[in-house]
Parts: structure tokens; C-alpha cells; sequence
């Protein structure tokens, strides 16, 4: 690909649209889990369980509702799909503060969250679900590398502003600009022609089977996920490792926010910077593997990963400092990236394709729910004890597991694993 061909990107009318839609939407959406931290700190201040109690908000409305708006998204218009959701969101949000100020309460805010991104699912399942329309095949996977680079620039630039936002304005005024960012997103996809769009040759009948096929579909599912983790203990091991990746995230939402906005006394800002430098890890964490082949088996790189947020977290709280919080954001993010690289190209590699889509399906379900319940444990756990014991405990534990994977690990690894 030439930087040329790449250019003439640009040139395309129906995509530029999409693209800076996306890009709008990216920033509003880090901006709302912006105002979600600060409203937990001014509702439940001292209390890591609230962070825990807080991402339901974005996990429960996935694994509740995706797979019917996926119908419905090949239903109806994704170009309409795309500017209600904006639209409503955008709506939504300016109402929030005046409903808190009417009922001196944060229960509407609560109630908003959730169906701001309950909403969201039908945005994120319709701007891929679009892109093929509106650029020829050939150039479809240069249209979604521009497609993340703008998004992951929003995502960071969202994080990073979006908290200095908050902190210097309020969170009042937070709202009133995060809507305006919906708003923006919603009528840039006016530009988009509607023409580009085939009529769906799907019928509503579908939405109605949808939730009765769930159960069957999800048990099946599992039967793939046991059929591959029996046959294949290197892939049992990638599978397990995902679970034990959760228990890292979670303890990033619920435990490291709670320390940047209130223990180190940085607010919502500090959170928006250490999330950008998180991000920062991340974008980093993707170079090496795509630079240099590793000489060494790739499942030695998981396990080198546990131990090293094992050595972080055990011995972290003993040294929390605004300097370490930074190193451990930017390592952090480093790791988890090379991570996810690692484990989802042995995936790939090791499980035959024909279950494969499935697999990646179910670990992706079955991840939020984890999280869900691992976030809430762990913000539990930290008001009963304490964020050092919880965060020393779970340091602890990936230290045994990455010494226990390293034990059973097959002793025929090669580098291709």
C-alpha cells in the first residue's frame, strides 16, 4: 500500500463521513466514562465497590442486548441506525444535569448512563456493518486502518481532554459538551448517501426467534470451547489466560482509578492522563511483535506478562507514588497489548477455523461476564479490607499462576507454539 493509494482516501465522500462520525462518537464516549468517574467519586467518595458497581453499566447492557440489536441493526437502515442513536444520546445527555438538579438525586444519572450505552450497541454494531457500502473491497482494509487510527487518536485525545474538561468546567458542563460531540457525530452522518444502503431481505420475525436461540446457541458454544480446550492444551492455556486478563482489567477499572482520582488526589483529570498514558503503553505494545518475531515460544510471552503484574501489583502498594502509577500505566499498557497479540494470534493458529468465529464469540461473552463479577469482588473485597491487601492478594495470585503455567506448560513449545 502506497501512501498515494492511501491518500485517495480521502477523496471518498461516504467514508470521510463515516470516519469523522466515528471519530466525534469515540471522543463523546470517553468523555461519558469521564463523567462516570467523577460522578462516582462526588456520589460514593472513599469507596473502591462503587467503581465495581459502575461498570455494569457498560458490561450488562452487551451481554443483555447484543444479539438482539445485531438483527435489528441488518434490519433497518444503519445510516438511520447510526444518526437516532446520536441524536438520542446527545438528547439524553443535556438532560442529565437538569433531572440531578430537579431531583437532588444521582439516580437519573444512573438511569441515563445505562441507556446512554445501551444505545451505543447499535452505533458500534452499525458503523462496521456500514463500511462495506461505501468503499470497494480492494480498499476496505485501508478504510478501516484509517478507520482506527482516527478512532484510537480520539480515544486518547478523548481520555486526556476530556478529563482536563471535567476538572476546569464541571461536570455540568460536561454533559452539555459531550452532547454536543453526539450531535456532531449524528449529523456527519447526513453526509453519508443513502443510497449506498441495499434494502434488508430479513424480516421482524427474526427479532422474535432471536432471544428463544440464545440459550441453544450459547450451550453450543461451550460445547466448541470444551471440544477445543480437551484437544488442545496449549489452547486451554490461551483460553484460561483470557480469564486470568479480566482479573487484571477489573483490577485497572475499580482499584487504580480509585487511587489516581482519590488517594493521590488528581481527580478526574489525573484519570484522563494516566488512561492516556495507558493508551500510549498500548499503541507501543503493538510495535515489537509486528517489528520482530519473537525467537522464543509466544506462550512464554503470556506468562512473562502474569509475572510482571504480579511483581507490580504485590509490590505496589508499598511504593504508590504519582511517579510509579505513571511507569505502572505505561508498562501496564505495554504488556496487555502484547498480550492480546499473543493470545489471539495462537488462536488463530492453533484452532481450526471452522470453530474458531465461535470461539472468539464465546470467550468474548463469557469475558464481560467475568469482568462484571471479578470488578465487583475485588471493589467488594477492597471496602471490606483494604485496595493494599486486595491489590497484594491478586499480585500473589499471578504470581502463582505464571509459575504454574510455566510448569505445565508443553514441554515441546516451539516458536510457532
Amino acid at each position: 500500500m502506497s501512501i498515494r493509494e492511501y491518500l485517495k482516501l480521502f477523496q471518498l465522500k461516504n467514508l470521510i463521513f463515516l470516519v469523522l462520525s466515528g471519530a466525534f462518537s469515540q471522543f463523546g464516549d470517553r468523555l461519558t466514562h469521564m463523567l462516570l468517574i467523577t460522578l462516582v467519586g462526588l456520589s460514593a467518595p472513599g469507596k473502591v465497590s462503587a467503581f465495581s458497581w459502575a461498570q455494569l453499566t457498560f458490561t450488562l447492557p452487551v451481554v443483555l442486548f447484543s444479539p438482539i440489536v445485531g438483527v435489528l441493526v441488518d434490519i433497518w437502515s444503519r445510516r438511520k441506525v447510526m444518526i437516532w442513536a446520536h441524536v438520542i444520546q446527545a438528547f439524553i445527555l443535556s438532560l442529565t444535569p437538569v433531572l440531578i438538579f430537579l431531583t437532588n438525586s444521582y439516580v437519573p444519572f444512573w438511569v441515563i448512563i445505562t441507556c446512554f450505552f445501551t444505545i451505543d450497541i447499535f452505533n458500534n454494531t452499525a458503523k462496521p456493518a456500514l463500511m462495506p457500502a461505501l468503499v470497494s473491497p480492494r480498499k476496505l482494509l485501508q478504510a478501516n486502518s484509517l478507520d482506527q487510527f482516527l478512532a484510537r487518536f480520539a480515544t486518547v485525545a478523548g481520555m486526556i481532554l476530556g478529563g482536563i474538561l471535567v476538572e476546569e468546567f464541571g461536570w455540568r458542563l460536561g454533559f452539555v459538551i459531550n452532547a454536543s460531540m453526539h450531535l456532531t457525530a449524528g449529523m456527519l452522518v447526513f453526509g453519508i448517501s443513502a443510497r449506498l444502503e441495499k434494502e434488508s431481505t430479513q424480516n421482524y420475525r427474526q427479532i422474535i426467534i432471536t432471544y428463544k436461540t440464545i440459550v441453544e446457541r450459547i450451550i453450543l458454544d461451550l460445547k466448541e470451547l470444551t471440544w477445543a480446550i480437551r484437544n488442545n492444551k496449549i489452547v486451554a492455556m490461551v483460553l484460561g489466560s483470557f480469564m486470568i486478563t479480566t482479573i487484571i482489567a477489573s483490577v485497572s477499572y475499580t482499584i487504580l482509578i480509585f487511587l489516581v482520582q482519590q488517594v493521590l488526589n488528581w481527580g478526574t483529570a489525573g484519570v484522563g492522563l494516566m488512561s492516556g498514558i495507558l493508551a500510549l503503553g498500548m499503541i507501543l505494545g503493538t510495535l515489537p511483535l509486528g517489528l520482530f518475531k519473537p525467537r522464543f515460544p509466544k506462550l512464554l510471552l503470556i506468562i512473562a506478562s502474569f509475572f510482571i503484574y504480579g511483581i507490580l501489583f504485590t509490590f505496589g502498594p508499598f511504593l504508590i507514588s504519582r511517579i510509579f502509577i505513571i511507569i505502572v500505566a505505561l508498562v501496564g499498557g505495554f504488556i496487555f497489548s502484547i498480550t492480546a497479540v499473543v493470545q489471539n494470534t495462537i488462536i488463530q493458529e492453533e484452532v481450526n477455523t471452522t470453530i474458531r468465529g465461535r470461539l472468539f464469540a464465546t470467550k468474548d461473552f463469557l469475558g464481560n461476564i467475568a469482568f462484571m463479577i471479578t470488578a465487583l469482588a475485588i471493589g467488594l473485597a477492597s471496602d471490606i479490607t483494604s485496595y493494599k491487601i486486595t491489590l497484594f492478594i491478586v499480585g500473589v495470585f499471578l504470581l502463582i499462576v505464571s509459575f504454574v503455567y510455566f510448569l505445565i506448560r508443553p514441554k515441546q513449545l516451539t516458536n510457532g507454539d
